[in-house]
């Protein structure tokens, strides 16, 4: 796990931020713990590689522990996400102003070792799921996503992208609808040209 360091706030910040009472740096370090997994996982959907997933969720983690005191109990992950959107937005726009930059990296979430014979299987699996949602419209993978492989709550969903509840409830329902016809397709042509799923 990278730790996170919260520089001091700017002289000229110093009296907004007073009003609010600073987290502790205890507190601070278990919000990092509890939830640096699902926001780094959020800014590699979003496309960034592991090494600027891993500086996206930095910058995402000062951003938040910033404002820790105004984020409700309950709401971080909604929170997280729309800053993880937010900061993986800006990366993206960076890194189309600079030269290509290709890297070898491997897609292991940071602190994940499973065992080795379950590694092949596992990127296989996520890479199909990754192109699939990558068909999808973003407003179905986005529900998809939070719900059935972060867990949110629908409430939480429905929080983080700032839709009504039933609304998260339909895109759940016709995500799982559109990734089951893309599987379907899939195994098809595969079952055509003799092979596995890819």
């Amino acid at each position: 796990m990278v730790r996170l360091v919260v520089p001091s706030p700017a002289p000229a910040r110093a009296t907004a931020e007073a009003a609010a009472p600073p987290a502790d740096e205890a507190s601070v370090d278990a919000f990092v713990r509890a939830h640096y997994g699902f926001a780094w996982r959020v800014l590699r959907r979003a496309g960034l590689s592991p090494s600027d997933a891993d500086d996206a969720a930095q910058r995402v983690f000062l951003i938040a522990t910033a404002r820790l005191s105004d984020i409700e109990r309950g709401s971080e992950r909604a929170f997280l996400y729309r800053t993880a959107r937010r900061v993986a937005s800006v990366a993206h726009r960076t890194a189309r102003r600079r030269p290509d930059q290709h890297e070898l990296e491997g897609d292991a979430e940071p602190d994940a070792a499973p065992p080795p014979d379950e590694l092949v299987e596992q990127r296989r699996a996520r890479a199909l799921l990754d192109s699939i949602l990558r068909e999808l419209p973003e407003e179905l993978s986005a529900a998809l996503v939070l719900f059935d492989i972060e867990g949110l709550t629908k409430s939480e969903v429905a929080e983080a992208l700032g839709v009504p509840p039933g609304t998260v409830a339909s895109r759940v329902k016709r995500a799982r609808a559109e990734v089951e016809a893309h599987l379907s397709r899939r195994r098809a042509r595969a079952l055509r040209h003799g092979g596995a799923l890819p």
